[in-house]
């Protein structure tokens, strides 16, 4: 038990580090692999495991973010990432998994409108509470998701030996 969730945070903190890195990058577009984790756990194990998976991979999300000046205030934008991706795993997990089919098109389109869906909802949150952002992708790594999705949940399968959950 205590194994599998050392497992879990490995793979947290490799999807993390994976997002960090430009090996990916295509004209400017990276895709964002916290997502892609999430959507797999909450898809494969159900609400709960998405939920605590968003939550942690989402505050390391945040973490990544760093501070910012404002007047002479130090800001910390910790918790856009983590409530957006626990949300959206709670979310999946608990009234997408029985609409949820193993193959290609299913995946790619999970991830394209869980992916758009969650980098909106972060967008608007920005917005909200800090400043609008700019260089925040939406669309292009939503579409890049949706690309390397198929892949992406292959190796997680194999590598976590996850076969589809029933919802």
């Amino acid at each position: 038990m205590i194994l599998e969730y050392v497992v879990i945070a490995a793979g947290i903190f490799i999807s993390h580090f994976l997002n960090g890195t430009n090996t990916l990058e295509i004209w400017g577009n990276k895709p964002d692999f916290m997502i892609l984790f999430v959507l797999f756990f909450a898809l494969r194990k159900g609400a709960l495991a998405g939920l605590w998976i968003g939550f942690f991979g989402g505050l390391l999300s945040d973490s990544g973010l760093g501070g910012e000046i404002v007047g002479n205030v130090m800001t910390y934008k910790i918790g856009l990432h983590s409530l957006t991706f626990c949300l959206m795993g709670y979310l999946i997990g608990k009234f997408a998994r029985s609409a949820y089919h193993e193959n290609y098109l299913s995946i790619t389109l999970y991830s394209l409108v869980i992916t758009l869906v969650t980098r909106v909802a972060t967008y608007f949150l920005f917005s909200l509470f800090f400043h609008e952002n700019l260089s925040y992708s939406i669309f292009s790594t939503s579409i890049y998701n949706a690309i390397i999705a198929p892949l992406f949940f292959y190796l997680l399968g194999k590598l976590y030996r996850l076969e589809q959950a029933e919802a």
